[in-house]
């Protein structure tokens, strides 16, 4: 019997225009596509990411929570299962990528002149760091350990209202291999932290799997606690 998960299917062209049209339809602060696909590719780098009850309400965005309402359950079923099926095939692609196969290719928009843009990615995927934050310290503190960070930092940081914190400029050629940059950066990390990340799976596994090593005591046993009673007229008036 082959219990193998079904491939992750991508959401195709219609839904994700359906996604993009609901998203920008939200208050401000709502994701677009490309900062949508930047937060959930740093998810799936992170050792411990969160579920969809905690990163959907960062989807709509904070003033967008509240007011993100659908037409009707279709459309609800819609638009979540999208989120749904990107989420999962960006995590699948990044699997394949650390076995040798094609990784996941971050989608930048385009800008005026032609060259991807980058930097609402690279703020989504800030986000994903600091909505699961653990493990990322130790490689924002090593030069040498963070170095796949770089071109994220310098795009999120690129025009900031803060001079200090703006990278050296990005010049065409550079902005041109953006893709093709981010794409070996993106794997860089998920491998990095995947021995951290497996570390946390393994300890989730064995908690859903864990039974207990005592046959279950029956009501009308004599309790395990040697009172001579029977158990359920001692321990199990406790144990409510």
């Amino acid at each position: 019997m082959n219990n193998a998960a079904p491939p992750s299917v991508p959401p195709d062209a219609a839904e994700l225009a359906a996604l993009q049209s609901f998203l920008a339809s939200l208050p401000a602060g709502a994701m677009t596509l490309e900062r949508l696909d930047g937060f959930f590719c740093a998810l799936h780098c992170a050792v411990s990411p969160p579920g969809p009850s905690v990163w959907l309400a960062q989807v709509w965005g904070e003033s967008a929570e509240s007011q993100a309402s659908f037409d009707d359950e279709g459309q609800a079923r819609a638009i979540v299962g999208t989120l749904m099926k990107m989420h999962e095939a960006i995590g699948a692609a990044l699997e394949r990528g650390a076995r040798g196969g094609a990784s996941h290719r971050p989608h930048l928009a385009g800008r005026d002149d032609g060259l991807p843009g980058g930097n609402d990615w690279a703020s989504g995927f800030v986000l994903g760091m600091q909505v699961a934050p653990e493990g990322w310290q130790p490689l924002l503190a090593d030069d040498e350990a963070g170095q796949a960070l770089v071109p994220i930092m310098m795009l999120h940081h690129e025009h900031d209202e803060d001079e200090a914190m703006r990278p050296p400029p990005i010049d065409a050629a550079m902005r041109a291999e953006l893709p093709e940059v981010l794409t070996d950066a993106l794997l860089q990390l998920h491998q990095q932290l995947a021995p951290a990340r497996r570390e946390v799976q393994r300890g989730e596994r064995q908690a859903l799997t864990f039974r207990r090593s005592a046959p279950k005591v029956g009501r009308n046993d004599p309790c395990p606690c040697g009172s001579g009673r029977k158990f359920k007229a001692c321990c199990a008036l406790q144990a409510g």
